[in-house]
């Protein structure tokens, strides 16, 4: 059997967790690769089913997998690269919290525990790394148009001093 490419599915998932979103950079090396349906139930090593993830998530999961009533009742791990996880996931901007919009999305952030203080604070970070980062913007464009300001004036007080001179 063909093992899995690691670093395609590094790059398919952007080097970052599938489930909670963090990055290799931020936890400071390579995350795991969870099997999303696991080889105890079946699932098997190919791309579709292999999930980039942070070892807190991979351990949270496990060896977790729906039997026909959890699917009744709508309680499955979303799969990041299948699943539409805008219609079972919203992030609260202000608090830093994961709200689940269908019975799936509350049983995923419950399962892998989306909500733990340390991924709050971790959303709630960067958060505050985009608005500086979109302020800074916002500050160099306003140096760059009041550098024009004072250029302009520049040539207005020469232009003013060559007719006082007259």
């Amino acid at each position: 059997m063909q093992r899995p490419d690691l670093g395609a599915i590094r790059r398919r998932y952007q080097y970052a967790c599938g489930y909670c979103g963090v990055t290799e950079s931020e936890v400071g090396g390579e995350l795991t690769v969870d099997h999303h349906r696991p080889r105890s139930a079946g699932g098997a090593d190919d791309e579709a089913n292999l999930v980039y993830a942070c070892a807190r998530c991979n351990q949270y999961k496990g060896e977790f997998w729906p039997d026909p009533d959890r699917i009744t009742r709508q309680q499955r791990v979303l799969h990041p690269m299948l699943d539409d996880l805008a219609a079972h996931l919203a992030e609260d901007e202000q608090t830093g919290h994961v709200k689940g919009l269908s019975e799936t999305g509350r049983f995923h952030i419950a399962l892998l525990r989306l909500n733990r203080p340390q991924l709050v604070v971790h959303r709630l970070a960067r958060k505050i790394q985009r608005m500086l980062g979109e302020n800074l913007h916002l500050l160099e464009q306003q140096n760059a148009d009041l550098r024009k300001t004072i250029e302009a004036q520049g040539h207005y007080i020469v232009l003013l001093e060559s007719l006082l001179r007259k």
